[in-house]
């Protein structure tokens, strides 16, 4: 029996829906570009649709890449199947470009004789163990004896030693560039005439950023020199040193992260001091993405319609249709 002060809960406490019915998801469900052109080519009694089909005994084939976006597709050259003509690929060398501007940034290191005269201190690519072969190949005398006479130092190298994805700087490809210049007209900066004036144009995405680490060595006989070389590569850096990499047109700025010694204070009777230091640095940089090819707002055509009969409507259509064929991809 129920109380009448306190009466027993309903079984379902929640009011009536609204007869009006609606998406709370606002959201549209994401597909997968793959599955869903594969699901509209197909019948709904095709076995091949049922997911709980025992696919054990299979081994291959039970994946694919799923990035609809052609930014996304990675590609370097446009000669593909299913080229996309709004997104231009090409092989930006911005990898390269970052490792031959940091062996060029310290190509201007010298070292002072005592009569005043600097000599320029030869650099070359490679890890520790390229340079002292380098060092050594020269130095093998002719006449087969396999000897080696003195080491010629100074001497510099680098190389690259790490990369890494940077997400702080990461900017969605979505957010274009398109090289406005906004000493004049403000107009985009990229353009082609393919059919018209300026008819398309350009869009540039900032780029996947990018960390890349690098090592350089030094080898010297004597101590002064290896104060000139510190001397020298210190100033470039306050905080940071600046390089300028072809197809990446953002700064590119590079951070000495930690200088070490190397050097063995006790050689021996027989061996030669060779002074080292050695210099891990990181530099900041973009790999470019696929250039966006995008049509020009030339010119805006109003129509002013008096009325809303559906003749009126279907001679608007057509003049909007056929003011598109003009323009054309």
């Amino acid at each position: 029996m129920n109380n009448i002060n306190h009466p027993s809960k309903g079984l379902n406490e929640c009011n009536d829906k609204s007869p009006i019915h609606y998406n709370e998801n606002r959201d549209p469900i994401q597909q997968n570009c793959e599955i869903e052109k594969e699901l509209n080519n197909k019948s709904p009694n095709d076995e091949s649709l049922n997911w709980l089909k025992d696919t054990t005994n299979k081994k291959v084939g039970l994946g694919s890449g799923a990035n609809c976006d052609p930014m996304q597709s990675g590609h370097i050259v446009n000669e593909t199947a299913d080229q996309n003509k709004n997104t231009i690929y090409r092989y930006s060398k911005a990898k390269r470009g970052c490792d031959d501007a940091m062996r060029d940034l310290f190509t201007d290191i010298v070292v002072i004789d005592e009569n005043g005269k600097a000599h320029p201190i030869p650099i070359i690519w490679g890890s520790q163990e390229k340079a002292v072969a380098a060092i050594l190949l020269d130095n093998v005398r002719k006449d087969e004896t396999l000897v080696v006479d003195r080491v010629k130092l100074p001497m510099l190298a680098i190389h690259d030693s790490d990369i890494q994805f940077s997400t702080n700087r990461y900017v969605y490809h979505k957010a274009l560039d398109y090289r406005r210049d906004l000493r004049s007209d403000g107009k985009p900066g990229f353009t082609m005439d393919e059919k018209y004036n300026r008819d398309t144009v350009f869009g540039f995405a900032r780029g996947i950023p990018v960390d890349i680490s690098y090592t350089l060595y030094a080898w010297t006989m004597y101590m002064e020199d290896m104060n000139q070389i510190l001397e020298q590569i210190l100033t470039k850096f306050s905080l940071t040193a600046y390089i300028k990499v072809t197809g990446v047109p953002y700064e590119v700025i590079v951070k000495l992260d930690s200088i070490a010694n190397n050097q063995e204070y006790n050689p021996g009777d027989q061996a030669i001091r060779v002074i080292k230091y050695q210099f891990q640095m990181t530099t900041e940089t973009y790999i470019p993405q696929p250039i966006s090819r995008q049509k020009a707002v030339l010119k805006t055509k109003i129509d002013i319609v008096d009325g809303l009969s559906e003749q009126e409507t279907h001679e608007v259509l057509a003049r909007i249709e056929e003011s598109a064929k003009e323009i054309k991809c």
